[in-house]
């Protein structure tokens, strides 16, 4: 079959033809490929914002729970700041050993601070304390000292009978009161931290 080329009807279909083939070539060359690859662009992009998405929320999540974390270390560093302060307080040390003593039934004596001892990272602040009381009244004192809420140490301790224990007793039986029947010499240690 042989298509007759000067036939009007089949050079308009020819035509027709190369215009929609034409057309069909530059739709797919500059139209189709374009915004293919423009979506391609688009889904590359939001993917990669998907997984940014994805490490964003795992980091919020983590935020909450390292903000916990945080309060719960500034609660533990304003107790340790309780236990360990920067500077020594006399009078707050002085205070507690009276209310110990009160307590416990024994009577302090002799409170003398002796020089603080640098260590690398703490300071050792030494009182030299004498100590009259009953042998069961001095058990009560250590036992509360070794409940303070800050550490201590208690070193060099030297217990004798009390010089004036006939007096003592004599006053006990007359008084029905507790006998101071020995002295307590010690050195009494607390911590503060270096800066």
């Amino acid at each position: 079959m042989a298509i007759n080329t000067k036939d009007k009807l089949n050079q308009i279909v020819f035509i027709v033809v190369l215009l929609i083939g034409g057309g069909g070539y530059c739709f797919w060359q500059y139209v189709y490929q374009p915004k293919t690859e423009e979506l391609r662009g688009l889904k590359d992009q939001e993917d990669k914002l998907s997984r940014d998405l994805t490490k964003v929320k795992s980091q919020v999540q983590r935020m909450s729970k390292l903000r916990e974390e945080l309060a719960q270390a500034e609660t533990e560093f304003a107790k340790l700041q309780d236990m360990f302060p920067d500077q020594e307080q006399i009078p707050s040390r002085l205070q507690d050993l009276t209310s110990v003593t009160r307590r416990s039934g024994t009577t302090t004596t002799s409170f003398q601070p002796l020089p603080p001892v640098q260590r690398d990272y703490y300071t050792e602040n030494v009182y030299k304390l004498s100590i009259t009381g009953s042998y069961h009244a001095l058990g009560e004192m250590f036992a509360e000292m070794a409940n303070f809420r800050y550490p201590t140490s208690v070193q060099k301790m030297v217990v004798t009978t009390s010089t004036k224990l006939n007096e003592e007793l004599e006053d006990a039986d007359k008084h029905g009161t507790t006998p101071n029947t020995v002295i307590a010499n010690f050195e009494f240690t607390t911590y503060t931290s270096r800066k």
